[in-house]
């Protein structure tokens, strides 16, 4: 995957848990992502290459979605 798809594919993930998580502004949403690419790969949102960036928007919608089912299911 070329550099230009791998940015197209970021911001598009990024999009899509905008759209997930209404209620976290988009600031919220890239800090958070970026702690967890921190965690990940040892690079915030400064230093993290594209690729280690959108792993992290992978995890962090994995995680999400694990913790919203798991909520609903105490339920």
């Amino acid at each position: 995957m070329s550099e230009h798809e791998t940015r197209a594919e970021l911001f598009a993930a990024f999009q899509e848990l905008s759209t997930l998580i209404p209620e976290m502004r988009g600031g919220q949403l890239m800090a958070a992502v970026g702690e967890l690419c921190s965690d990940l790969h040892g690079r915030g949102l400064w230093d993290a290459a594209d690729e280690e960036l959108l792993e992290a928007v992978w995890q962090f919608r994995r995680n999400y979605e694990a913790a919203v089912a798991t909520s609903r299911d105490l339920r």
